[in-house]
């Protein structure tokens, strides 16, 4: 994973989700598989230059994990 801040489509290839789908999540301030999105670091950006933190994105992904266990 890069050490750098990561764009919306990386997030969504990360995450293994099509970039629609997170930026509908993102837009309807929802959740993907009810696990709440991480807070871009500049929420009030546009959509196409918001850019999240690896850590924040890992995070996410370990949570997205585990609901999918069931924990």
């Amino acid at each position: 994973m890069r050490t750098s801040l990561m764009t919306l489509p990386e997030v969504a290839r990360y995450l293994g989700v099509p970039s629609a789908t997170l930026a509908c999540a993102i837009c309807n301030r929802g959740t993907l598989e009810k696990v709440p999105l991480p807070a871009a670091v500049d929420d009030t950006a546009p959509l196409s230059c918001r850019c999240w933190t690896p850590q924040d994105v890992r995070q996410f992904r370990l949570a997205m994990l585990r609901a999918r266990r069931g924990h």
